[in-house]
């Protein structure tokens, strides 16, 4: 049976991975590596031999991108959260790696910093959460270890491309999935349910913060003198949240501060 094109995509991307633990890094550097990212590659050298035993070695080594099929991912849950609505389908699958931002009040150390939107650069995932899940549950936590790309490089460690960017416009979180390669849309929205990571799926931050709470978010009309761009996205969940979550008071903090975050974020439409 011939492969299907998600497949070839996505044995493609996990090839590229798994050679750099294998064969561009020392074996001994590995090891010094953050545990999260060493269970990263872990996970990714893992998937991609699966698919070699699917695969022939000819095929496998003559991949190129491609489509993907969305009927079969399944997306992360957690308890309370709402599912998706019937009749929906998955559009896009994207992880974000920014900031959480907060405004604190600095007349008042005991005060609770208070939120004030994100920003975060999307990185195109759609075809990992269709054959290589596990790895892609990784990706948040290991990514939250390095680094923030610079705008229009792609996100190390799962070579990812920029899919959008996702902000606020005032109050309205935003997600632009238009870049100089493809036009996904602009969607706004706003949040529906909200729950918090149990400690038991708890990925904390490289300062200690624990993980911003999942999300539901369904589409909202543009704020007042703007558009949305052709967007068919209906409800866009934010799950497997690594880091971002402010301290308990503002003591010790600026009026203004962000914390680093990663998540995962999947459009349904």
């Amino acid at each position: 049976m011939r492969p299907s094109s998600s497949l070839v995509f996505c044995a493609s991307s996990l090839a590229t991975i798994a050679s750099v633990s294998s064969t561009a890094i020392d074996k001994r550097h590995i090891q010094a590596w953050p545990e999260a990212i060493r269970s990263y590659y872990a996970a990714a050298s893992s998937q991609l031999s699966n698919l070699r035993s699917t695969i022939p070695t000819a095929t496998l080594a003559a991949l190129t991108p491609s489509s993907c099929n969305l009927a079969s991912p399944v997306m992360p849950s957690i308890s309370g959260l709402p599912a998706v609505s019937e009749g929906l389908s998955l559009y896009h699958v994207a992880v974000g790696r920014g900031t959480q931002n907060y405004t604190c009040d600095t007349k008042d150390p005991e005060s609770t910093p208070v939120a004030a939107g994100a920003s975060a650069i999307l990185y195109n995932a759609t075809c990992m959460s269709c054959i290589a899940p596990m790895v892609l549950a990784k990706l948040p936590a290991s990514t939250l270890l390095l680094p923030t790309p610079k705008d229009g490089k792609v996100l190390f460690p799962a070579q990812a491309i920029m899919s959008g960017h996702h902000y606020f416009t005032d109050s309205t979180p935003t997600f632009n999935l238009h870049t100089a390669a493809h036009n996904f849309g602009i969607q706004f929205a706003k949040v529906l349910n909200k729950v918090p990571v149990p400690e038991t799926q708890q990925q904390l931050g490289t300062d200690g913060s624990k993980a911003v709470v999942w999300l539901k978010l369904s589409a909202a009309d543009a704020p007042e003198g703007l558009a949305g761009d052709a967007s068919p996205v209906k409800e866009i969940y934010r799950v497997n949240t690594a880091g971002g979550s402010p301290p308990k008071t503002c003591e010790e903090m600026p009026g203004d501060f962000t914390v680093q975050y990663a998540a995962e974020y999947w459009f349904w439409g």
